[in-house]
């Protein structure tokens, strides 16, 4: 789900980019071989460099959100407790 949401936030992000950089390409007539050839390949180009930043992205965040859940870990372990209060497990049924 977290590579879902960092895909959908990298792809709004590269739209500007991407639609910025989309240049039409002036085809001669008669050259339309050459120009298909030419938009696949440079369309090709672009999916790379977006895959690459995606994977960059998505391996960030996962090493973001690793540090975040340990901090959490290491905070909760460390709350200390009033003397004489007793632990209280909120996954026990026992009502």
């Amino acid at each position: 789900m977290l590579l879902l949401w960092a895909l959908a936030f990298i792809l709004v992000l590269q739209e500007q980019d991407i639609l910025a950089a989309a240049d039409p390409v002036s085809m001669v007539p008669g050259s339309l071989e050459r120009g298909s050839w030419c938009n696949e390949h440079t369309i090709h180009e672009r999916l790379d460099i977006i895959e690459e930043k995606v994977i960059k992205t998505v391996e960030h965040l996962e090493s973001e959100v690793k540090s975040l859940l340990n901090i959490i870990s290491e905070t909760t372990s460390n709350i200390p407790t009033a003397p004489g209060t007793p632990l209280i497990d909120i996954f026990d049924d026992a009502s």
